[in-house]
């Protein structure tokens, strides 16, 4: 009930928010933003993917642990369980890669007004209690078919992936995205996934996205 509420609450946002901004084509302006290549749709996917999952594992508490079922010694050779933070376990890692994909209806396609870059928000923060300041600064793509496309990427990343997805989490490995995106499913090029993205400052059109279709 929690999500339906909340997936007519962004159909309703996303509706009010392009008609407020549908360009005036009375006066002559037809600059509206077009759906990105299939490829690029499946590069931000994947980078949200990945953000997803690390803002899943950010909101446990650290200090929460869970038993591996297993001992292992310490460094004096007394016998200890096997505890592990639960943010990095199998049983939790998986539990959110069952829930990641429906975030995407969440999330809305758009075109940075200053470049013309286009981009994948999600339409409130991570903790639910604003919307994302970031809105203000894009033009939202109006296809209402795009977001179920969303979820279907990021269905077949994780059919594939998972287990590589889970151990990487798992061993609280850096540059996931370079990692996952790049290098493991091949969905972006390199040059999309730079060491600090900042979807303000480049153009789309510096990244080589013609790549053979996956």
């Amino acid at each position: 009930m929690l999500e339906m509420k909340l997936s007519v609450f962004v159909f309703v946002f996303v509706a009010a928010y392009v008609t407020a901004n549908e360009p005036d084509y009375a006066n002559g302006n037809f600059d509206v933003p077009s759906v990105p290549k299939r490829e690029i749709l499946r590069c931000m996917v994947c980078k949200a993917l990945v953000d997803e999952v690390e803002i899943a594992v950010d909101r446990v508490d650290p200090h929460k642990k869970v038993d591996m079922g297993s001992f292992r010694l310490d460094g004096k050779g007394n016998v200890k369980q096997n505890l592990v933070p639960y943010a990095r376990s199998q049983l939790f890692l998986s539990e959110v890669m069952d829930k990641v994909c429906p975030m995407f209806r969440n999330y809305v396609v758009a075109n940075y007004k200053a470049t013309g870059r286009p981009t994948l928000l999600r339409i409130e923060t991570p903790d639910g209690k604003g919307m994302n300041p970031e809105m203000s600064n894009v033009n939202i793509v109006p296809n209402p078919e795009v977001n179920e496309q969303l979820s279907s990427y990021c269905q077949g990343l994780v059919e594939e992936y998972e287990d590589e997805i889970v151990s990487m989490f798992a061993k609280s490995e850096k540059q996931l995205h370079q990692k996952l995106c790049v290098q493991l499913a091949e969905v972006c090029p390199r040059d999309a996934v730079p060491d600090s993205d900042d979807s303000s400052s480049e153009s789309s059109e510096t990244y080589d996205f013609e790549r053979e279709e996956l």
